[in-house]
């Protein structure tokens, strides 16, 4: 009987130049698509159509707000889409309500682009309180909800986190959030397109396009969630982000946009957003169901070995707590994950750690040269003395 991950749900000969025998880097980027690759050029060839070739152009654009409200649960109102997510994280930071004093609560395994944005305001008052990781390298909701308090402003959390693979409990959380009166601010850049989500507490959620949802760079996904954020403005604005742009009194008021593409602030990326929309539809069609249970199958398999070999594994053993990604420590991360790439397998290391990323284009049989190759580099380190 065929059990999950034991063929790729999507095979290789679906991805443009894909040399290495065991592509496990999609935590960094994925590989590229040849449906996203044709998406993207269908759509910029669209440019010498004039009028009519824009409307192709926008068109595409509605489509892949269409496919990302349809995967994340959402309605397409609430969707809007920017250069990157990091451009998202610092409209949502520049437009915050916040007084000096006030406080917004991140934690330990935020990449930059989540707390950078607030970090820059610490100079004119605002407090940012990181919440350490527990010795087992776990993130307990506790933790980040005994941060919180009566100045705290926001919460903002990735769903899974980029440096051992944690997800998070987003429904704990935002129901401690909403109890509280506290906005959740959530980045789904390493759960979009390979877990299932429920954002409904979520009151702005962001992401990157060029991970897990097979999308090429130059995307940013913002979703807004107007009831439990309503008349938000974010702090870059642009001509996008209004509605009549020509009125009487352009000069006088902003005509904000009612829905969430009042975070669009110019002429989008319009061809790579039509790759995005290409690399979504395929999850869609494949079903988010049967995408996470695969990778969750992959990572546990991966992950069971790894502890066998005596690596220090600190991505948490419950399904439900992780998602595609899995990490163990290694001192000299980035030199291993360069053997491992000489031997056809493709990884990410850095910062002390080695990270395997498993996707819909991966098997079982990853995993075992994954794991074989591990092996292998972890007894030629020790006999060489790395």
């Amino acid at each position: 009987m065929e059990r999950s991950g034991d063929r790729p749900l999507l095979d290789r000969d679906s991805f443009i130049n894909l040399e290495a025998e065991s592509y496990l880097y999609t935590g960094a980027h994925s590989p590229a698509l040849a449906r996203v690759e044709r998406a993207i050029v269908g759509s910029y060839r669209a440019k010498s159509m004039g009028e009519r070739g824009r409307e192709v152009l926008f068109a595409a654009e509605d489509q892949t707000r269409r496919s990302i409200a349809e995967l994340t649960h959402r309605s397409a109102s609430e969707v809007a889409l920017l250069g990157d997510a990091s451009t998202a994280w610092s409209a949502v930071a520049n437009g915050w309500d916040w007084k000096p004093g006030d406080n917004i609560v991140v934690n330990e395994y935020e990449h930059p682009a989540v707390f950078a944005p607030w970090l820059r305001l610490r100079q004119f008052g605002l407090e940012v309180r990181v919440v350490p990781r527990a010795a087992d390298w776990e993130m307990p909701t506790a933790s980040l909800e005994a941060a919180c308090d009566e100045r705290t402003v926001a919460i903002a959390v990735s769903h899974v986190g980029y440096v051992n693979g944690l997800r998070h409990d987003l429904d704990g959380i935002g129901r401690f959030a909403r109890a509280a009166g506290i906005p959740l601010l959530v980045d789904v850049s390493h759960s979009l397109g390979v877990i299932d989500m429920d954002l409904q507490h979520a009151a702005i959620t962001i992401s990157a396009s060029y991970k897990w949802t097979l999308g090429p760079y130059g995307v940013g996904v913002v979703i807004w969630n107007q009831e439990l954020l309503p008349d938000f403005r974010p702090g870059n604005v642009g001509w996008r982000s209004l509605g009549n742009i020509f009125t009487e009194d352009r000069f006088e008021e902003l005509d904000w946009n009612v829905d969430a593409t009042r975070f669009q602030m110019g002429a989008p990326a319009l061809a790579d957003i039509a790759g995005l929309g290409a690399g979504i539809d395929t999850i869609l069609e494949l079903g988010i169901d049967k995408v996470e249970a695969h990778a969750l199958a992959l990572v546990a398999e991966a992950r069971a070995a790894l502890v066998e070999l005596g690596a220090d594994v600190i991505t948490p053993a419950d399904p439900a707590r992780s998602a595609g990604n899995l990490a163990f420590l290694h001192p000299a991360g980035e030199r291993f994950a360069a053997r491992l790439a000489e031997r056809g397998v493709l990884v990410w290391g850095g910062d002390g750690r080695v990270r395997a990323s498993f996707h819909v284009m991966n098997s079982r049989e990853d995993v075992g040269r994954f794991v074989d190759g591990v092996a292998a580099t972890i007894h030629e380190f020790e006999t060489t003395g790395v």
